[in-house]
């Protein structure tokens, strides 16, 4: 569609902005998000441009907003507190590299996939020998983040004696570590594995568990609408290589 004269690419952003109209959102013309920030790779403020917010899902979901015809605001919330945070309208979605699941998707509606992720163990590069896999962790502590799947495979599957400490923030795992607190981490494979990209010399990813999840972003249950309206700019993203070009400014390579 469009007039005569228009480019493909106008035509394609005049159709996709359609699928909002109508969508009852916090600040017209704005999707406003829930993220749990700083969770590198995926939101985090970039120190060296001043703080400015950067990450794959920032990435992704502005560049989702701009095919949509709208802006975005990006409203930081504990991840533990996120889905009740949007249910309270607070904001019109999430995304915060949430992994689709069952019993979150009783209380929100989520989008089609649009990120691969597995489980992983992090330590101490010093002790990449002595904990090569969780079930060398028995009797020590095992940092994770509250309210996430990690937080849920490492007590489900947590070796004898092994103590599980429960942190907010993905940074205060990485300190905990470093300080000595925990012995090792217990989370998502792409934050795990981005943080050894920073800092090759201290940490160490020495098991990959793989898990089948994949993330999502959420909306409310009342608002099917904006979930097609995400669902369509997330396959215009895909097939015009815009998700490709973002995964691999992250990780390296295109998602396989």
């Amino acid at each position: 569609a469009g007039s005569k004269g228009s480019t493909p690419g106008s035509a394609k952003v005049a159709g996709l902005s359609a699928k909002l109209s109508g969508v009852k959102l916090v600040k017209d013309g704005t999707l406003t998000i829930c993220s749990d920030i700083p969770y590198a790779p995926f939101e985090f403020p970039d120190d060296d441009k001043g703080g400015e917010l950067t990450g794959f899902d920032v990435q992704l979901v502005n560049s989702m907003a701009k095919s949509l015809g709208a802006s975005t605001d990006w409203k930081t919330t504990p991840f533990d507190s996120i889905i009740a945070s949007l249910a309270a309208g607070n904001c019109d979605m999430i995304a915060s590299a949430t992994t689709i699941k069952p019993e979150r998707a009783e209380k929100v509606n989520f989008s089609q996939p649009y990120f691969d992720a597995d489980q992983s163990l992090l330590v101490l590069t010093k002790n990449k020998d002595t904990y090569k896999q969780l079930s060398d962790l028995a009797g020590k502590t095992i940092g994770v983040q509250s309210g996430t799947t990690g937080a849920d495979y490492a007590t489900a599957n947590a070796p004898a004696g092994a103590t599980i400490k429960e942190f907010q923030g993905a940074d205060d795992l990485f300190a905990a570590l470093s300080s000595g607190q925990i012995d090792a981490v217990l989370q998502d494979y792409p934050v795990n594995a981005y943080r050894v990209v920073k800092n090759p010399q201290q940490f160490v990813v020495t098991q990959k568990i793989t898990t089948g999840e994949q993330y999502g972003l959420a909306t409310a249950k009342s608002n099917d609408q904006l979930t097609a309206a995400l669902d369509a700019a997330l396959a215009q993203a895909k097939s015009d290589g815009t998700y490709d070009q973002i995964y691999t400014t992250w990780f390296g390579q295109k998602q396989q």
